[in-house]
């Protein structure tokens, strides 16, 4: 349904997950809680007969403890079921995917058919840039010259797929914490561009 460089809004639907296996247990879980039910109505009349006749003294109190444990017993298994119920509901509404932001769909990771799995982590079906307009671009700076740099200063940089071309950017972040590789000492610092073309 959804592709790459593919331009999603807000709630837009991304993709959908089958789900045929999730109607079929809620239909079994409706129909066990219908059986509960019955079964809790017939429970209740049995208990109101029960109560009746010790109240006339004809039976001891104690079958009215064994019909009220029956009756407690099956309120709880309804609402066992009914829990149940509403958590399937809950992952039926999952099995659509929606977009959480406007962007651009910049990866796919799944193919229509393709089995998807969850376990205990969730898996990314899609990466979605909010506005390609705004980039950052993360830099190594030598720790002899990361000393001259400011935040606010102007800065410019190419890209080979780009030829000669520069394009204009501002430092927004020099970060604090060093990368060591081979003895040498670098600072990322944080250049911040404008991309409304899309060239980038």
């Amino acid at each position: 349904r959804t592709d790459f460089n593919q331009p999603v809004k807000a709630g837009e639907v991304l993709a959908e997950i089958d789900p045929s296996l999730i109607e079929a247990q809620l239909v079994q879980l409706e129909a066990n809680l219908s059986e509960v039910n019955t079964q809790l109505r017939l429970a209740r009349r049995k208990l109101q007969r029960t109560e009746d006749l010790v109240a006339r003294g004809f039976v001891s109190p104690a079958q009215a403890d064994d019909e009220r444990q029956v009756v407690e017993a099956a309120q709880a298994r309804a609402r066992s079921i009914e829990a149940q119920i509403h958590r399937e509901r809950t992952n039926l509404g999952y099995t659509v995917i929606r977009s959480p932001i406007d962007g651009v769909v910049i990866a796919r990771s799944v193919d229509v058919g393709q089995t998807v799995a969850a376990s205990f982590q969730t898996p990314t079906l899609f990466l979605i840039a909010r506005d390609l307009r705004d980039m950052q671009i993360d830099t190594n700076v030598a720790e002899a010259d990361v000393g001259a740099l400011r935040v606010g200063m102007p800065a410019s940089f190419r890209v080979d797929a780009l030829g000669e071309r520069a394009f204009e950017a501002r430092v927004r972040q020099i970060r604090l914490n060093p990368k060591i590789e081979q003895t040498v000492v670098t600072y990322n610092v944080v250049l911040s561009t404008r991309n409304d073309d899309g060239r980038l």
